[in-house]
């Protein structure tokens, strides 16, 4: 395993005292191409591995001299929020056991990363202002705040307390209690690839029984996506693909939005599942609706996965009465052909991760020791006994239907700070 710990100083030019020098406009720049190359590989062989990454970018002849070794893709980025570097992340690799821990990123203090993409995260701080960053050359792009998100939500309930969503906001605002919503009313962001200050597009998943909205580049608040079809189901999951955004519902119906005009233009893709037409292994849509959550995977020759994760252990306790629903289950159609979900147990030989980031998915064949269709997954969940959360990295074989733990671990909800799935890139 490679351990690689990176800190840098930043010196304020304020502090410095710059030394007067004669105003000579002869005086040459370094010309850094003509470094000898045995040099340049030298030097690259010194640099902790994101900077090796950007020195590695920086032309052609440096690429070529820079040792790089091939990178475990993607990575679990994990925040190191309990110990005193606050600001660092660990990257790890759960199958190869590669990792390596970056710091300090001041940017990444008091945020929670709510969404990845393509070496971009979406982080969310405590006062629910949320900007993309990339990792590697510091570029941040600061979209408005959820402070401007539309607040169409029914009343938020809970053992403590009823009231209305707009009045959750308000006490939360003044009352400086911005992290209940911080941690629990925002889902997941996705955005488009390669995002810049002038160019992005965003949407947002958000709410007790989450809804959408959107904003892009010139946009100064979050607008409102549309209700569901039929007004008495949510949102539970969203994904950018090829230029288009898609959300799919607790009832797996799928919308497909083009935002990149003045107005955006959505359309029904995929159809709800029938409530009583038995699916997978003699289940209904209405059990599959209440009891999975569902997540949207698309691969590139068009094909969409619905992703069905059983994660909500209090339906089915573990006490032998009534058997115990699989973890995963898939559904997929290709939506140039048909508009209604199929099961099968075939990815094509891919392996997928899923979470808050926008869904990875690569071929098995490049993953150390994989073979066939696989499902990386990250589960948090109270644990009552430790009156802690409990999280679970694991992965989980569709053809064999058996689910392999990485890691697990136990956190305050006060530190909680949930990992991601990422992938370093310069743009």
């Amino acid at each position: 395993m490679e351990n690689i710990s990176i800190t840098s100083t930043t010196v304020l030019k304020s502090q410095e005292k710059e030394p007067h020098v004669e105003k000579d406009f002869t005086m040459d720049r370094p010309n850094w191409s003509s470094l000898p190359l045995d040099i340049v590989t030298l030097i690259s062989e010194e640099l902790p591995l994101p900077h090796r990454i950007c020195f590695h970018a920086t032309c052609n002849a440096w690429y070529f001299a820079t040792l790089l070794k091939p990178i475990p893709s993607p990575l679990l980025l994990v925040r190191n929020d309990e110990s005193e570097h606050s600001d660092s992340c660990l990257f790890v690799s759960p199958i190869t056991e590669f990792f390596f821990i970056y710091f300090p990123i001041n940017e990444l203090h008091g945020t929670r990363c709510v969404g990845s993409n393509a070496g971009w995260l979406a982080i969310l701080d405590e006062q629910l202002d949320v900007s993309l960053l990339n990792l590697l050359t510091k570029t941040r792009i600061y979209l408005p705040s959820f402070i401007t998100s539309p607040l169409y939500n029914p009343p938020y309930e809970s053992k403590f307390f009823t009231t209305d969503f707009n009045e959750l906001l308000a006490y939360a605002h003044n009352n400086c209690c911005l992290k209940i919503l911080h941690d629990l009313i925002i889902h997941k962001v996705v955005f488009s690839s390669k995002p810049t200050i002038h160019s992005y597009i965003a949407m947002i998943l958000y709410g007790t029984d989450p809804e959408i909205a959107y904003t892009k580049a010139g946009n100064d608040k979050w607008i409102f996506l549309g209700m569901s079809s039929t007004m008495k189901y949510y949102y539970e999951d969203i994904m950018y693909h090829d230029g288009k955004f898609y959300s799919v519902t607790n009832e797996s119906e799928v919308q497909v939005f083009d935002l990149s005009g003045d107005y955006p233009v959505m359309m029904l893709l995929i159809e709800r599942l029938a409530h009583s037409t038995e699916y997978l292994d003699n289940i209904s849509g209405s059990t599959i609706n209440d009891l999975y959550s569902k997540y949207l995977a698309c691969s590139s020759t068009g094909e969409m996965f619905l992703i069905l994760w059983y994660i909500n252990h209090a339906y089915y306790p573990n006490n032998g009465v009534l058997p115990r629903p699989k973890d995963f289950m898939l559904m997929k159609v290709k939506p140039e052909t048909s508009h209604c979900w199929a099961p099968t147990k075939d990815m094509g030989n891919m392996c997928l991760f899923i979470g808050s980031n926008n869904p990875i998915l690569i071929p098995s064949k490049d993953l150390q020791g994989f073979k066939g269709d696989h499902i990386f997954s990250i589960e948090t969940f109270p644990n009552e006994e430790v009156d802690r959360y409990t999280r679970i990295v694991g992965c989980f074989d569709l053809k064999e239907e058996r689910l392999q733990s990485f890691s697990e671990s136990s956190q305050s909800p006060l530190y909680l700070r949930p990992p991601i799935w990422f992938t370093l890139s310069l743009h």
